[in-house]
């Protein structure tokens, strides 16, 4: 059985993310994880409904969260990574259904 790639492939080099719409562009263009996006923006407007409009502090902690994502995804290596443990997943799903036979 062959895998085939969960996500797409991500450059090494990350974008700049530096504002809040860099690491939106970046996650709209795919190279965060998927569903990224839409959970940002999820997450972010219910911090700032609940938090005091001077406290911005959880509003930054998720922008970061969301960079490191991306950062994780252009890391060199990460799609192999990724690949070698769907592969042992798999490997060890089967050894464990033959030993139920």
């Amino acid at each position: 059985m062959t895998t085939q790639p969960i996500l797409p492939t991500a450059p090494v080099e990350p974008p700049p993310m530096r504002t809040l719409g860099e690491v939106r562009a970046a996650l709209a263009a795919g190279l965060g994880f998927p569903g990224d996006l839409a959970r940002m923006e999820a997450e972010l407007a219910a911090t700032l409904e609940r938090v005091e409009y001077t406290d911005l502090h959880e509003v930054s902690e998720i922008i970061a969260s969301y960079r490191g994502h991306v950062l994780t995804r252009c890391s060199p290596g990460f799609d192999e990574a990724l690949a070698e443990g769907i592969e042992l997943a798999l490997g060890l799903k089967e050894s464990k259904g033959q030993g139920e036979r």
